[in-house]
């Protein structure tokens, strides 16, 4: 069953910009299915987010849950809606009202939905702070923000989005703000969450290997600037790009090892995810090595390339796989837990593909 239905959605800020911050977008989420949103900062993740979990409208295009548009719905329906759809934001420091206690910020959505009574409230905060990890006592109720960890906050904030029993949660990069060592106590938490109550996830980082771990299974969409240029799924996204902008992305990422860093320099990687976006036909091409004037008078449509995967570009053939797959990064790689790479054990090198050799990312 689907759950969520983004279509063709627009947005512009008020900023006098010729650029909208999204522009057709179209998303679809079922349920218990993850679905990614990456891409560099400023690129529209976080408003896509906030339009799906309605705490901003679109200038254009249309939301629908469960197939009902969002923007019809009013009384009980809406209230509905608005408790299936919750959103964990990226702060933890101001996503919690510094002025309210945990068990006021806590209790209002579920005294709001009759999820609880006056009666009740405190021991039905108790249960789930304790599901989220937390060693929480009534004391624990009266504390405000300030008096909590990052960590402690990030659950807490967790809390609140499952506390409403919703069917799908928007995780706004939940980990960015936190300490390496908890990051992925918050990932298998949410992932706990999804298994336990087949939740879907709209899942938005810059980190592939953040991504990687929490997506097993799922699927990416790589937006710039506001558009959608490749999207399908995680591993053949992550292994197999083949969009240039997602190419140069994951050539990008640091690794470890000084010797292997030093084989995988590429200044060219460095400038090309430098410059505006073009503001005709392609919206990469002032970063594109392979643009041509086509690229720059004609707008690419994102193509089908089997396997669920697509790109918006005219060359796709002319990009090159990565030599390793993407398990360097992300909190995955932290003592003792297994990567998704671990698993399969897939190590082994890919090919290049075929097309004009002179026209490759040079790697």
């Amino acid at each position: 069953m689907t759950l969520l239905e983004v279509d063709q959605v627009t947005h512009r800020y008020d900023a006098g910009s010729p650029r909208p911050v999204l522009r057709n977008i179209e998303l679809s989420v079922g349920a218990d299915e993850v679905v990614a949103l990456v891409g560099e900062s400023g690129c529209g993740k976080t408003t896509l987010g906030k339009i799906v979990s309605g705490l901003v409208e679109p200038s254009n295009g249309t939301i629908r849950f469960e197939g009902a548009d969002i923007a019809s719905l009013r009384g009980k329906k809406r209230r509905s809606w608005r408790r299936s759809v919750q959103m964990v934001h990226q702060d933890p420091y101001s996503s919690l009202n510094p002025g309210l206690t945990i068990g006021t910020a806590l209790g209002a959505g579920l005294l709001r939905h009759g999820l609880a009574t006056r009666r009740t409230l405190d021991t039905e905060l108790l249960a789930i702070l304790r599901q989220v990890g937390l060693d929480a006592t009534p004391d624990f109720l009266r504390r405000y923000p300030h008096q909590l960890s990052g960590g402690q906050r990030q659950r807490v904030a967790i809390a609140r989005a499952i506390s409403l029993q919703p069917e799908l949660i928007v995780a706004d990069e939940v980990t960015s703000m936190l300490d390496v060592s908890m990051r992925v106590a918050i990932l298998d938490l949410l992932l706990k969450f999804r298994r336990e109550r087949q939740l879907g996830f709209v899942f938005i980082s810059h980190d592939f290997g953040v991504v990687r771990y929490f997506t097993q299974g799922g699927r990416i969409l790589v937006m710039f600037y506001g558009v959608v240029v490749e999207q399908g799924p995680t591993e053949q996204v992550i292994g197999d790009p083949r969009h240039p902008y997602t190419y140069l992305l994951l050539k990008a990422i640091p690794v470890p090892d000084p010797d292997l860093a030093w084989e995988r320099r590429d200044v060219e990687v460095a400038e090309r995810l430098q410059g505006e976006p073009s503001l005709r036909g392609c919206i990469f091409s002032n970063r594109c090595p392979f643009a041509e004037e086509r690229c720059r008078d004609h707008v690419p449509p994102l193509v089908d390339l089997g396997n669920g995967q697509q790109a918006a570009c005219f060359f796709p053939d002319r990009v090159r796989s990565l030599d390793e797959p993407v398990t360097q990064g992300g909190p995955h790689d932290a003592p003792g837990v297994r990567t998704a790479a671990d698993e399969d054990g897939d190590c082994a090198t890919r090919s290049v593909r075929p097309g004009p050799a002179s026209r490759h990312v040079q790697g």
